[in-house]
């Protein structure tokens, strides 16, 4: 197994605006709500954006294109839950949702007001993010950020190493 896992997360927003969860049925981040994403095909030699193409379809069933994808913060995080060393590509995907998808075998899909976010279970460095940075209207830029190992249980220890934009 390899010590280092390169990966995507995609938040997508429904037609009035409200954001897409996971509530994930495996590890990591079981029975926590979650970003959509995965693991780069990294045999195949695939893109961050094509992962997020890929991934779109997969497990929203939404077609998009490399135009719907807005940058918004790659994290290095270490040894998240014990399965290893995490590069995260963050997307906002801005082409909108017109319903909410099926439930997957990764879990069950549902729609939430910003209001309702502190309320969620969800992995506390996401909802950090989440909520501080990817949902800040005022924030547009691409966020350059490192999370240290004490990082999942004190989201405050995360360090912004630069943000551009």
């Amino acid at each position: 197994m390899s010590l280092y896992r390169i990966g995507v997360l995609l938040y997508f927003r429904s037609l009035d605006g409200r954001l897409l969860l996971i509530r994930r049925r495996k590890a990591p981040n079981r029975d926590l709500w979650c970003a959509i994403g995965g693991k780069l095909e990294m045999e195949m030699g695939e893109s961050p954006f094509e992962c997020a193409r890929r991934e779109a379809e997969e497990e929203v069933g939404m077609e998009i294109a490399d135009s719907d994808l807005l940058l918004r913060c790659i994290l290095s995080e270490v040894d998240y839950e014990g399965t290893g060393h995490w590069l995260m590509f963050i997307f906002a995907v801005e082409k909108r949702l017109a319903c909410l998808p099926s439930d997957i075998e990764e879990g069950e899909f549902g729609l939430f007001e910003k209001s309702e976010l502190p309320d969620l279970s969800m992995p506390a460095l996401d909802k950090s993010i989440l909520t501080d940075r990817i949902l800040n209207e005022n924030e547009k830029g691409l966020d350059l950020m490192h999370a240290g190992l004490n990082s999942t249980e004190d989201p405050n220890s995360m360090q912004i190493e630069q943000s551009i934009g």
